[in-house]
């Protein structure tokens, strides 16, 4: 017997991975029509019309669902549009053709432009043509319905087959405003990745002598898995004792970023690593010592891999998925923050911790071989096992302490 055909709803971890590959469609597609090549205006009117304008009875745009359940506002700012009143009425008698709105930008870079929601912007009319006005989401979804972002009609608005004409025009005034608007598009997506992805985390760590035989090729300082998935974020130490900072994404992929050299483990060291998503929608992770960067890693992909550290289950001096570890560490300092920190509050953080890292009566919290610590999903309160104990840098380290 033949199962009845049914739908079920998508994970929004599926519908998360589903925007960050349109995200890179849209990218790839920008690329293309800035070197001219005119097709790809189809694919980037179907993700546009995906992300942004989709009406359909069971489905929503994406870009806007999934920043809606992120909790992320998408604010853009906008010049006039074509009904500005400020234009003297003589100037529109014989008009064909007006395109307003433009620039859309993130921050506002001309006195005239007004504040308003991607939704908002979307219905404002910004084509005026022979005597009509179109909103951006009726210009998404005639390439999108028409001219093969989803369909190849038959028959098209009179207006819509002038603008894609070979004549006097030429497409360019559509074109360019489906490129404008992928842009935008483009650019609110990264900044709802980023907005949930970026991090940094810092510690202040101290390494005693031990035996050989307690140092393995991977020494977990910290390593976090989110539940019924595989992201997981880990910070570690190879058998030489150079760091390794380690990041999963939904999507299955990872990236790790590995330190260039030796470390000089006789005094408390400053780590700082770290995780964004660059302008191109690249991942580039970095890990640095003391202020100087000692590794940095890229791939082309999005990594998604939430930065909010209650949403992991994580442990520290041992592997999420593993036993206790024989190595022993010390830990002075740690924090970790959901995006980039700005230039300033990076300057302060480095000598925060440098400063830290120099008084070595400053007390750290030392994990003797086989003890670790475990944070539940939720919870940033560590729950020890073993022997943990809390004493001053230069003890671990079996120097005199300074009078």
């Amino acid at each position: 017997m033949q199962r009845p055909y049914r739908e079920i709803g998508k994970p929004f971890a599926t519908r998360t991975v589903e925007l960050v590959r349109a995200l890179q469609l849209i990218r790839d597609a920008l690329l293309h029509l800035r070197a001219g090549h005119v097709r790809h205006l189809a694919s980037l009117s179907g993700q546009l019309r995906a992300l942004l304008t989709d009406r359909s009875a069971k489905t929503e745009p994406l870009l806007l669902s999934v920043a809606e359940t992120l909790g992320i506002p998408l604010h853009v700012y906008c010049m006039p549009d074509v009904s500005d009143p400020s234009v003297p009425p003589e100037l529109n008698n014989d008009l064909v053709l007006e395109v307003s709105g433009f620039p859309i930008t993130f921050f506002r870079q001309f006195r005239l432009q007004v504040k308003l929601s991607l939704p908002d912007m979307l219905d404002r009319e910004i084509i005026f043509f022979k005597g009509n006005r179109y909103t951006a989401r009726t210009l998404i979804d005639w390439y999108a319905n028409k001219a093969g972002g989803a369909h190849y009609a038959t028959r098209v608005p009179d207006d819509f087959a002038a603008l894609l004409s070979e004549g006097a025009f030429a497409a360019q005034p559509l074109a360019n405003v489906l490129l404008q608007l992928g842009e935008a598009t483009l650019e609110a997506g990264r900044r709802v990745i980023k907005e949930v992805v970026d991090l940094e985390i810092h510690a202040v760590l101290v390494v005693p002598s031990q035996p050989d035989c307690n140092i393995s090729d991977m020494n977990f300082l910290f390593d976090a898995q989110y539940e019924g998935s595989s992201m997981r974020l880990s910070l570690l130490l190879n058998k030489r004792l150079m760091p390794t900072f380690y990041a999963q994404g939904l999507q299955g992929i990872g990236l790790q970023v590995d330190a260039n050299r030796l470390i000089d483990w006789s005094a408390p060291r400053y780590l700082h690593a770290s995780l964004r998503i660059d302008d191109d929608l690249s991942t580039v992770m970095e890990i640095a010592v003391d202020g100087e960067r000692v590794g940095r890693s890229r791939i082309d992909e999005p990594l998604f891999v939430l930065s909010d550290p209650l949403n992991y289950e994580s442990f520290h001096n041992r592997a999420f998925n593993g036993q206790p570890q024989q190595f022993s560490f010390g830990v002075a300092a740690v924090s970790m923050y959901g995006c980039e920190l700005d230039p300033a509050s990076a300057a302060n953080m480095l000598l925060y911790s440098l400063e830290q890292g120099a008084d070595l009566d400053h007390p750290a919290l030392l994990y003797e071989p086989g003890a670790f610590g475990h944070a539940p999903k939720g919870t940033k309160n560590l729950q020890m096992t073993g022997t943990v104990k809390r004493q001053p840098m230069s003890d671990i380290l079996g120097q005199k302490r300074l009078s």
